[in-house]
């Protein structure tokens, strides 16, 4: 995997969500590995059977490894009395988006569309 360039300003992107989305989730994790650098562990704040929204600090070394269009290998962790999916999925980076305000301002959404359930990374 290489790594990518992360472009400064980060234009809204147009919902295309097929699926609608759990928003309040608690304990949820996205684990995500790259070839020498420590593993990064998430926080998931949006969840569908098709797609994740992970959290990430402005600013992150993690913005600078990943692209839109990129295709990851993504663990999903979930609370074991959790109905929403865990597992290991091939994933592609749908957008990066600002979030305003609230709990999370200062941070990104990274918004994951889940190709795939594969066995592991």
């Amino acid at each position: 995997m290489t790594k990518a360039k992360h472009n400064d300003e980060i234009a809204p992107s147009i919902e295309r969500r097929a699926a609608t989305r759990a928003v309040r989730l608690s304990n949820h994790r996205a684990e995500f590995k790259f070839p020498g650098v420590p593993v990064y562990q998430l926080k998931v704040r949006d969840l569908s059977e098709k797609g994740a929204g992970v959290v990430v600090k402005a600013g992150s070394n993690f913005l600078t490894l990943i692209e839109i269009g990129q295709e990851l290998n993504m663990k999903l962790l979930s609370p074991a009395d959790s109905a929403n999916p865990a597992g290991h999925y091939l994933s592609r980076v749908q957008h990066i988006s600002e979030l305003e305000g609230g709990r999370f301002k200062g941070h990104l959404v990274v918004g994951m569309s889940m190709l795939k359930r594969i066995h592991s990374y």
